[in-house]
C-alpha cells in the first residue's frame, strides 16, 4: 500500500522499513549513506532483527560513515556469550550490553528519526511492536534468533527475532504519517555448507525466512534490494563489500525515491 495521492503534497520524508537478514543487514548502512548523500529526509525508521539494530544505532546519532567504521571493529567475541539456559545457545547479555553502550543507554523516546522495532511473542505467535522504553532490551529482542539467542522476557512476554513473522516491517512503516514507504530487503542467502551447530541453526532459520519471503511480498512505494551475494562466513570478513552493495542499490533507487517525494 503506497502513499495516497491526496497526501503527497504533505509528504515530509520517507518511512524506512529495514529487513532482517543477519550480517547481510550491514547493507542497510550503505543505503543510509546514500540517503544522507542526497539529503533525503527520513520521517521514521522501522526494523526487524539486524534492521532494528542498524535502525537503533542510526536513530541515536550515528551517521552512515560512523556506522561503517563501527561495524568494522566488531568481532564475534564481542557478542558471543554461551548460555547455561535451555532457551538458547547464547545468553544475549553481551549483545544487549554492546547495544546499550553504543546507544549510550538511550530510550525510544530519545530516538531521531523515531524508531520502532518488531519482535515476536513466541508463546502467542503474535507480532509485537516495540517503540517505548529502554532501547537495548528491545533491540536484543528483535535480534534474538530462536535457538541461537535466549529470548527476552519483557512485560510478561517471551520475545524473539522479528524476522520470524515480519522480515520487512512495511506495515509498521505505513503508520508513519506524511511519508512514502521505502523498504530495504537484503534477501536470504543460504550457506553452501554447514560445519557446526551454529551453521545448522542459522541455516534452518534462513530456510524458514526464505519460505516466508516467498509468500510475504514487500508492498512499499520503493523497494531497495541490495545484491550481497556472499556466503555467511564471508559476511564477517567482507564488511566493506556488503555495505557497498547497499550503496549501489541505494544509488539505483534514488531517482524513484525523489520522484515519489515529488522532488
Amino acid at each position: 500500500m503506497g502513499v495516497k495521492s491526496s497526501d503527497r503534497m504533505n509528504t515530509q520524508g520517507i518511512a524506512l522499513a529495514l529487513s532482517a537478514g543477519g550480517s547481510r543487514g550491514l547493507a542497510h548502512i550503505g543505503v543510509l549513506k546514500v540517503l544522507e548523500r542526497y539529503q533525503i529526509p527520513i520521517a521514521g525508521i522501522t526494523g526487524s532483527s539486524m534492521g532494528g539494530v542498524i535502525g537503533a544505532l542510526y536513530s541515536t546519532g550515528y551517521s552512515g560513515e560512523m556506522l561503517e567504521n563501527l561495524v568494522k571493529g566488531i568481532r564475534r567475541s564481542h557478542w558471543i556469550d554461551f548460555s547455561v539456559s535451555k532457551m538458547g545457545l547464547l545468553a544475549g547479555k553481551k549483545l544487549e550490553g554492546l547495544i546499550n553502550l553504543f546507544t549510550q543507554g538511550k530510550a525510544f523516546e530519545d530516538c531521531y528519526p523515531p524508531l520502532q522495532v518488531v519482535a515476536v511473542d513466541i508463546e502467542k505467535g503474535t507480532e509485537v511492536i516495540l517503540n517505548s522504553g529502554p532501547l537495548a532490551p528491545a533491540v536484543r529482542a528483535t535480534a534474538s534468533i530462536p535457538g541461537i539467542f535466549s529470548p527476552v522476557i519483557m512485560d510478561g512476554r517471551i520475545l524473539v527475532d522479528g524476522g520470524v513473522m515480519n522480515r520487512v516491517p512495511v506495515n509498521v512503516a505505513q503508520t508513519i504519517p506524511h511519508s512514502i514507504v521505502v523498504a530495504v530487503d537484503v534477501g536470504v542467502d543460504l550457506a553452501p555448507q554447514v560445519n557446526s551447530m551454529f551453521d545448522v541453526l542459522f541455516q534452518t532459520f534462513d530456510i524458514m525466512v526464505r519460505e516466508l519471503r516467498r509468500y510475504q511480498p514487500v508492498n512499499a512505494d520503493v523497494v531497495i534490494e541490495p545484491q550481497v551475494g556472499f556466503t555467511r562466513d564471508a559476511h564477517f570478513s567482507h564488511v566493506e563489500e556488503v555495505i557497498r552493495a547497499g550503496e549501489d542499490a541505494g544509488e539505483r533507487s534514488v531517482p524513484l525515491i525523489l520522484q515519489r517525494l515529488g522532488s
